[in-house]
């Protein structure tokens, strides 16, 4: 038998940060709430994907704590000692789509069919396997033209792989408070620091195709290194070169082109003084003699510093933990991993710096072989650290979610991400960038549009300011 969703006590009364670390719970809280939200925590008796199980879990809310709206659990749905009532709300992780589910789903619970997850802006962390999770959703909810408003308490039932539905109530009155934003004006290089990366997951060759966006917001955030994933075939270093020198009109750009994988590539471009790296070239994973991992790479002297390599990174996309996808993606971190060791044997690096979008989807573990004694990679000493993942919130400091994309069965996930050598380079600030979160008045400061983010990828820019740790 499972033992999902736990019961309940008071949360301390700290912000809640959808980022996956769990600091703000206990195992025994089951819900809290803010003015503006309510939020879930679930626990799962082993590691799963959410959105990629093979049979699915469905979370019934009765959302306002009320029996005479919404309507009763249907007896043949697998419920055993009576039915709860009243329930409004209906999420549905991994729907069945074909052999096997997928995404997220939800529905009120009297209507048949079902609607995406952004039609009631449901969020939740982490979309890689877990075996727990915490779930974000506006307090008032809007379903079929009807408000439905949660109360201080939130009956819930929650059906899987066991016949017996768990059931319980979540307390949700509003006694967090809301997360204090993280931005307020203009992109200006955190003070004392010496450099900006930026990674960003230019969807489809949005590069070009939406460019006066990307120009715009590469303008605002002026990096000085820039890791680009997803230039389609038939873009060029040049074209990188010049969508740069548009948003930072003066600068001199070095750029360098990943092999091409199915129709895309990595980039990255940067306007310090800087080399190709030979290793990066034409980079494959062991044992095979097919395509190409999508990694680029340039060696970048920093100042205060010296040289360090610099590497933009596209993992392999989908699937679920252990799968095949999820070991391609093992396997290309691995080849990134020696590509980087033969580097070091040319040039003695001081500092490495690894972005992309990783595509952690499945499981944890490429991110973490990824880091793991990373700083070896290019320093001979007998304590090899992990590298430094950098963390990023986005500008209302409500999570740390890179991907969005409405209308689609996947909800809002971290897939883009930057590591560091934390021995030789200090992160003083770092953001997500999304500009549906920004007051207007900043928004006008930085001569940006509402939309641009979100016309520009699916993917947000992430930038991090580094400064020399030593």
């Amino acid at each position: 038998m499972y033992t999902p969703i736990v019961f309940i006590c008071a949360l301390a009364a700290q912000p809640i940060q959808l980022d996956g670390t769990f600091e703000e719970w206990s195992p025994s809280i089951t819900g809290a709430g803010s003015q503006g939200y309510v939020y879930l925590q679930m626990l799962l008796p082993r590691p799963v994907n959410l959105q990629g199980l093979t049979e699915p879990m469905t979370l019934k809310l009765d959302w306002d704590n009320d029996i005479t709206t919404g309507r009763k659990v249907e007896e043949g749905s697998g419920a055993i000692g009576g039915v709860l009532p009243g329930v409004d709300l209906e999420i549905l992780f991994s729907p069945k789509r074909g052999s096997r589910g997928s995404g997220v789903s939800i529905r009120r619970s009297c209507d048949r069919g079902m609607k995406s997850w952004d039609v009631v802006d449901l969020v939740f962390s982490p979309t890689y396997a877990n075996d727990r999770f915490e779930i974000r959703l506006p307090r008032t909810l809007t379903l079929e033209d009807t408000a439905l408003v949660a109360g201080s308490t939130m009956p819930w039932e929650l059906s899987w792989v066991d016949p017996t539905p768990t059931r319980g109530i979540a307390t949700v009155a509003a006694t967090v408070p809301t997360t204090a934003p993280v931005l307020s004006g203009p992109l200006k290089l955190a003070a004392g620091s010496d450099i900006r990366v930026v990674t960003w997951n230019l969807e489809k060759g949005n590069l070009l195709k939406q460019r006066e966006a990307v120009i715009r917001v590469l303008a605002a955030m002026e990096p000085d290194i820039v890791l680009i994933q997803e230039i389609e075939d038939g873009q060029t270093e040049q074209d990188l070169a010049e969508v740069l020198q548009a948003a930072m009109p003066g600068a001199q750009w070095t750029t360098a082109l990943s092999p091409r994988s199915g129709t895309i590539k990595s980039g990255i471009a940067t306007r310090l003084p800087a080399r190709a790296v030979p290793s990066f070239k034409k980079l494959k994973r062991r044992g095979e003699p097919h395509g190409h991992v999508r990694a680029a790479a340039l060696g970048i002297t920093i100042p205060n510093l010296g040289n360090v390599l610099a590497v933009s990174a596209h993992l392999k996309c989908c699937g679920i933990a252990g799968g095949p996808e999820d070991l391609k993606r093992i396997s290309e971190v691995m080849a990134i991993r020696r590509a980087v060791a033969a580097a070091e044997t040319a040039v003695n690096y001081r500092g490495l710096v690894i972005g992309g979008d990783l595509n952690l989807v499945g499981g944890l573990l490429p991110l973490q072989l990824l880091v793991a004694q990373g700083e070896g990679l290019i320093e001979r000493r007998d304590t090899l650290g992990d590298l430094l993942i950098v963390e990023a919130m986005q500008p209302d400091g409500s999570g740390v979610q890179t991907w969005q994309e409405d209308g689609q069965s996947y909800t809002p996930g971290q897939l883009d991400f930057i590591v560091v050598t934390g021995s030789s380079l200090k992160p003083t600030n770092s953001l997500v960038l999304d500009t549906q979160d920004i007051p207007e008045r900043a928004l006008r400061e930085m001569n940006l549009e509402r939309d641009d983010t979100a016309l520009a990828s699916d993917h947000l820019p992430v930038f991090v300011d580094l400064k020399p740790a030593r």
